[in-house]
């Protein structure tokens, strides 16, 4: 089992990034996980509105990890 030990999480209009880091408490080994996601700009308001939905979810995943 890891141990969190840090998640980070940036959003910016078109970009998303996420890390998460981690630790194996029987080795002492430490781990990064990250995450980064670009939306297309030229998407249309539909695929705005779902990018936004998928930020949001990411959010909460992130959150309910560091917070168990």
């Amino acid at each position: 089992m890891f141990k969190i030990i840090h998640t980070m999480f940036s959003e910016s209009q078109d970009q998303m990034n996420m890390a998460l880091r981690v630790e194996n408490p029987l080795t002492g080994m430490r781990y990064t996980f990250r995450l980064g996601l670009t939306r297309d700009t030229l998407s249309r308001l539909d695929d705005v509105e779902a990018y936004s939905r998928r930020v949001e979810g990411y959010r909460r995943s992130i959150e309910l990890s560091a917070n168990p």
